[in-house]
Order: structure tokens, then C-alpha cells, then sequence
């Protein structure tokens, strides 16, 4: 069995990880649970882009393909400024998971707690205290892989997207 290769994304990732998004947006008909992405809106080229020159994408790397993948922010997301963090923290001591996903070919083979790993251990060499992220309400498996993963849920709250509008989402953190 092949391992994850875990890394920041580089230039040479920027199709094939706009291709993993596009792969992932396509197939969330197909599934019980979602993100309710929209390839093109969110997210979009521009996106990926921007979080490859700025080194905040990661990937999984599995038989050369990308297994799954995400983009570290720092920085309180300002949709989470509202709420109520269970680990006091200034700004430039938040990092912020968004996007984070498996690709439908590489799900059930227990992948992501390596790459989530690896976001947690590249969040605290940025000198962040703590990892914040939303799930989408109901998102079962989601939520119990972040669990699973040493993230804590915090609570649920409604916050207002660009793409879908008001939305419930579970609040989670990772305590570093």
C-alpha cells in the first residue's frame, strides 16, 4: 500500500489540484453528505492560485495523483469573529482550514488523518495556538474524521456564504 505524501502545493500542482476540486464538486451529487461547493465560484482557479503562490494549499500525494487536499489560512477567518473560541488566541495565532477534502477515488482508504496531521504540524510551525474550520450541519462523516483528529466541536451557528447563502455549519477547533 502506498503512503501519503504530504507537502505544500507548488505551481506545477495548479492543474491537477483545480482538476481534484473540479473532481470533488462534480461528484457531490453522488453523495449523502457535502460541502456544497461550486467549481468556478467557490472554489475557483483564482483561489487555488492565489493559495499556491501564497504556500497555504496542501496536498496528499497517493500514486502521483492528489489524494486530498486544503488551504491553511492564519488569521481569524472574519466569519468566525463573532463567535465564542475555546482557545484564546490573537489573530496571527489562528490558523483556519478551508477547502479540505478527499478526492471520491481515494475515500475510505483512511488517508486523511495523515494530511490532517500534517496541517496541524505545519500550523504550529507558523506559530499558530490553534486550527479552526466549519463542517456543514449535519455532515456526519466530516465531522467524525475531525474528531477523530483531535479537533473539538464548539457549537453550531448559522454564517452567511458568497455561493449558498445563510448556512448552519458546525464550529470546530484544534487546540496546538
Amino acid at each position: 500500500m502506498t503512503e501519503l505524501t504530504c507537502r505544500l502545493a507548488t505551481e506545477a500542482d495548479f492543474a491537477a489540484l483545480c482538476q481534484f476540486y473540479q473532481d470533488v464538486c462534480d461528484h457531490q451529487s453522488q453523495d449523502e453528505y457535502g460541502a456544497d461547493w461550486h467549481w468556478g465560484i467557490y472554489p475557483s482557479e483564482s483561489d487555488v492560485k492565489e493559495a499556491i503562490d501564497q504556500k497555504r494549499a496542501v496536498v496528499g500525494i497517493k500514486d502521483g495523483k492528489i489524494a486530498s487536499a486544503g488551504i491553511l489560512t492564519v488569521g481569524n477567518d472574519p466569519l468566525y469573529s463573532q463567535f465564542t473560541w475555546p482557545t484564546p488566541a490573537s489573530d496571527d495565532e489562528i490558523a483556519v482550514l478551508h477547502l479540505y477534502g478527499v478526492h471520491p477515488s481515494f475515500r475510505r482508504q483512511g488517508l486523511s488523518g495523515t494530511l490532517l496531521t500534517f496541517i496541524k504540524d505545519h500550523a504550529k510551525e507558523l506559530g499558530c495556538k490553534a486550527i479552526r474550520l466549519d463542517s456543514m450541519a449535519g455532515n456526519v462523516p466530516a465531522r467524525r474524521l475531525y474528531e477523530k483528529n483531535g479537533y473539538r466541536f464548539v457549537s453550531q451557528e448559522t454564517v452567511h456564504y458568497e455561493d449558498i447563502g445563510d448556512t448552519q455549519v458546525d464550529l470546530l477547533e484544534l487546540a496546538l
